[in-house]
């Protein structure tokens, strides 16, 4: 696993949170949309975190360097709670849900949107970077030679 790919991964989270919440600016309601684009942020999500979970904690922890375990170990309790909480909050809001609770669904969706942000910006800037460090990630995926 790499910086690169990691970063590139987040890219795809950030741009996908971004059209939800284009979604939800609208002056019209659309629960379709609003629902495809939550599915889609979801699947996005859950590539990256498999790739995150067993990539990245599971080495930093077993790098077992001091200097690092504070980082990994609180990283890793804010994250328990953030996944509880989508875990929660995509079970609330299914597309009936949705369509019967459009404002409550705003609402709940931009504290999501705004919580998932923060976390992806708080992995590129510590989390990420002490990962590195600890030579757990390369910065680059390795290059594949060209066929002859």
């Amino acid at each position: 696993m790499s910086y690169q790919k990691l970063i590139e991964e987040h890219d795809r989270i950030d741009a996908a949170l971004i059209g939800l919440t284009n979604i939800l600016e609208r002056p019209d309601r659309d629960v379709s949309a609003a629902a495809t684009a939550l599915d889609h942020l979801a699947d996005e999500l859950r590539t990256h975190l498999a790739h995150e979970d067993v990539m990245l904690y599971d080495e930093l922890i077993a790098a077992r360097k001091p200097a690092f375990a504070s980082a990994v170990d609180h990283f890793n309790q804010q994250f328990d709670v953030l996944r509880r909480d989508w875990d929660s909050y995509l079970e609330a809001w299914k597309p009936e849900q949705i369509s019967a609770n459009w404002n409550s669904f705003r609402t709940a969706t931009k504290l999501m949107i705004e919580r998932l942000a923060e976390r992806v910006a708080a992995e590129n800037d510590l989390l990420y970077c002490t990962a590195l460090q600890a030579g757990v990630i390369t910065l680059r995926e390795p290059q594949v030679a060209a066929a002859a």
